[in-house]
């Protein structure tokens, strides 16, 4: 019996480093109820739901930069999370 040829691999070069200054986003599905006790509690702290997402990523000991913790909208400033 003859041995099987296989086509040759193709050789990947190694993945380039994540570049730090491109924003993606990141987008999940939760209940209606939770989305609405994320708003209100996010008013209530004068905040925004981002912002308590990243506080909260930033606890679970996430690696999470000062810049995202800031409130991107225009004319936000007056947010607790719009200061740097």
């Amino acid at each position: 019996m003859m041995p099987r040829r296989t086509a040759a691999q193709p050789v990947r070069s190694p993945a380039p480093p994540p570049d730090p200054e491109r924003t993606v986003t990141v987008s999940f599905p939760v209940s209606e109820p939770l989305h609405i006790a994320l708003k209100v509690r996010a008013a209530q702290e004068r905040t925004t739901v981002r912002g308590m997402m990243m506080q909260g990523l930033k606890a679970l000991g996430f690696d999470v930069p000062d810049a995202d913790l800031t409130d991107r909208r225009p004319g936000r400033s007056g947010r607790r999370d719009a200061q740097p």
